[in-house]
Parts: structure tokens; sequence; C-alpha cells
């Protein structure tokens, strides 16, 4: 899919990498994108700066965000492209094995239900015009586990799951589906020095770009990524062996590659 002319869709788009893929495709030509966030100074900041279209949704409320999507197809028009994109990384616990109940169900809320409830929503709306896209940012933890906490490389990994169940039994009727999986990503460190081996924000804008232009399933900004994931494949005991003895240095636990970094928050 190439944007150009296009409606889309973005949540978590206030701020970091949503609101920089919204800056990318009303770049790129696209006929509206519509931002959303649960902030919404930020949110109103951003949508005024690219002059589009906004509204505030917290995509964990399904009647919200059911609404959100029902106001795009009526008033402004139909969704082309969705990009699912906020995320929860941990809850006040941290992300051990103590991760409680409630971050467990928060998680689940933020990182795994929109992903459903929004192709719910937009499949038959989308098979009636044709075809549609639903872009979902992950995380390259969600293809080889990392140091991310407990309950977001657990969802994150279930999101991953329902993406691809989605594109096997619709793929043949025109709904087409990726999963950004990036590295760390430099957002937003202030005075703090940027991490080493950080993607830019406009790596992934770029490599988002360019993947939805060649439909592929998997966009991943970082190409050790893809060689990781082949590698895990072909000898999973090792790459089990191998990351759980970094983890027990305390190093990252990306496997047969030194430099590469553990996941961020999406």
């Amino acid at each position: 899919m190439r944007v150009e002319g296009k409606t889309v869709v973005i949540t978590g788009a206030a701020h970091g990498m949503g609101a920089a893929l919204a800056e990318r495709f009303v770049a790129e030509g696209a006929r509206s994108v519509v931002l959303s966030d649960i902030a919404e100074d930020r949110l109103v900041d951003a949508a005024e700066r690219l002059g589009q279209p906004f509204r505030r949704c917290d995509v964990s409320d399904a009647e919200e965000y059911d609404d959100l999507l029902a106001w795009v197809e009526r008033d402004i028009g139909g969704v082309d492209l969705l990009c699912n994109h906020p995320g929860y990384v941990r809850g006040p616990e941290g992300g051990n094995l103590q991760t409680t109940d409630a971050t467990l169900e928060r998680s689940w809320a933020i990182n795994v239900l929109p992903h459903i409830r929004s192709a719910r929503f937009l499949v038959p709306r989308m098979l009636e015009r044709g075809g549609g896209y639903f872009l979902q940012t992950l995380t390259a933890g969600a293809l080889v586990t990392l140091t991310s906490p407990l309950s977001y490389t657990t969802t994150k990994a279930a999101a991953l799951g329902f993406a691809e169940w989605l594109a096997l039994n619709y793929r043949d009727r025109g709904i087409r589906v990726s999963c950004l999986c990036p590295t760390l990503v430099d957002i937003d460190h202030g005075d703090e020095p940027i991490p080493g081996g950080a993607l830019t924000l406009d790596q992934v804008a770029d490599a988002t770009i360019e993947g939805l232009a060649e439909e592929r399933f998997l966009i991943l900004p970082n190409p050790r990524v893809g060689r990781l994931f082949l590698r895990k494949a072909e000898d999973y005991n090792a790459y089990l062996d191998r990351s759980a003895g970094r983890i027990a240095g305390g190093k990252p636990a990306g496997p047969w590659d030194d430099r590469f970094p553990p996941a961020p928050p999406a």
C-alpha cells in the first residue's frame, strides 16, 4: 500500500513514533491522517501542527474506541489504513514474575485487545470496499525475547499471534497486515545521552513506508532482528542457552550479537 490519497487512523499519535508516522504519512500525501491519543494536550499540539483531524481516545475502553472508528467512517471517510500504536510497558511493581493480575490485565487491555476490537469493527467495512490495511506497532521482543518486562513481552507476542491469524484468514479477501517491530528508538532523552545503537524516528518512518509499499508482514527497521529470528528458529535451545547466560550476566538478551540492544516500549 502507498498512503497517497488514503485515509489513515493512528492511535498513540501524540508523541514519539506515532507522531513521526503521522508526519510522514502527511508528507507522503495521505488524504487524511486522523490522530488519536489519551494525552489530549500533546494530541492537540500534534494535530494542529500537521493540520489534521484528531480525537482523544482511550483504546482500552471498547466503547470509546468503537466510537472513534465510527466517527472516522461517518464523518471523514472509510479507513484505508489503521495504525494501532499504543503500548503499556509495566505496572508499579516492575516487570518480573511478581507482576500482578492488575498489570497483566492492563497490558492485555492496551497491547492486545485494541487490535482485535478494531479488526472486528473495521474488517466487515473494509471487505465491502474491497480491502484495507492494519499496521500494528509491536516490538523486536515479540520475535526475539529480550529484557522487556514480563507483561509487555507476553502481550506483544500475543498481538503478533493475532496479526498472523488476521493475515491468514483474510489475506485472500484483500485485508493486509503488517507488524512494525523496532528495537530501541531515540524518542525523547532530553539532556540524557542517546543510547548506542538506537534507531532514529526517521529510520522507523522510512522502514514503515517501505514496508507498507511492499506489503511486508514484518517491518524490521533494525535488520539484525530478522537474522536473530531465523537463528532462533534454527536452534531454539542455543537461543535459550545464550540468552539466559547473558541475562544472568546482566547483559541484554539479544543472542549472537553483543551490540543488539534491548527492546523498548512501543
